[in-house]
């Protein structure tokens, strides 16, 4: 290989390894935002790995000043540079945790060669990660349409609300589609392709988080909207008994009683307020519907 050639493959190497020490550094950054928890290991591991591919990116640094201090022109100059680009580079490997800084002698082809391999593996863990913390946030979607669902069959049951699906109204079954072919892929293409990064605000992950909180409240605003359906039907059977002179009677006044404790915000079910206001209905009429 000429000088000329080895110059050129020196100057490659660091272009790639600069680009892709900021692309990397940028995606552990998205994706480790809270490194607690589930997220403490992969985090860690990939920082170390971010970390030792700035020491490779450094090691090159130097060279390519060094490579640019030369001057080529005179003979001396020659000299030099075959010898700054056929001899090995001293990389510092340092840590952050006080241990002694280690040195290694590698040459230009084996810091891209390590360095290729580094950012293949944070790619790894940064994509582990991202498809385990989508596959969390696809698992909580989906209990939450189910629970959306259960609620509005109930209340149909004990003929609440209007009677619509308020699953349709919030338009999930395309993001459903959507994660159910990502984990058949096997692959976060939330990295890259059609969908974009986690610090995209259209990402997938953010999407979903979107259509929980969607979910969530679509489920709360029912179950308020069923317990003050029961209750006004329970205040109307109230009534009725007051009007003919039945709340004072035992079995009347101990169905209220167990109607009002059902539907107690901290214990409410739509089945069970439901049946306890119809029992407290059947005592007002004298045990008959």
């Amino acid at each position: 290989m000429s000088v000329r050639e080895r110059l050129d493959a020196t100057l490659a190497a660091h272009t790639w390894i600069c680009e892709h020490l900021l692309d990397v550094q940028q995606q552990v950054t998205d994706a480790f935002r809270q490194p607690d928890g589930p997220a403490a290991a992969p985090a860690q591991q990939a920082r170390d790995l971010l970390h030792r591919l700035g020491c490779l990116s450094l090691a090159l640094d130097r060279l390519v000043d060094d490579l640019d201090g030369v001057e080529e022109s005179t003979g001396a100059g020659e000299e030099a540079l075959v010898g700054l680009l056929t001899g090995p580079c001293q990389v510092r490997f340092t840590a952050a945790t006080g241990e002694p800084v280690r040195v290694e002698a590698m040459s230009v082809q084996e810091i891209l060669v390590a360095a290729r391999e580094h950012v293949a593996r944070i790619h790894g863990i940064v994509e582990a990660y991202g498809r385990q913390r989508l596959t969390v946030r696809a698992q909580r979607l989906r209990s939450s349409v189910q629970r959306l669902r259960q609620l509005a069959t109930q209340a149909t049951a004990e003929g609440l609300g209007d009677g619509t699906d308020p699953v349709a109204a919030l338009a999930v079954d395309g993001l459903l589609g959507q994660l159910a072919a990502v984990e058949t892929a096997g692959r976060g293409r939330w990295l890259r392709g059609d969908v974009q990064p986690e610090r995209d605000d259209g990402s997938l992950g953010a999407a979903v988080d979107r259509a929980v909180e969607r979910t969530d409240t679509a489920r709360r605003r029912l179950r308020r909207s069923c317990h003050a359906e029961l209750t006004g039907r329970l205040e109307a059977y109230r009534q009725k008994a007051v009007d003919e002179g039945r709340a004072e009677d035992p079995q009347v006044e101990r169905a209220y009683r167990e109607a009002l404790t059902a539907l107690r915000p901290g214990v409410f079910t739509v089945t069970a307020a439901g049946q306890a206001v119809r029992t407290y209905q059947q005592a007002v009429n004298g045990g008959t519907r």
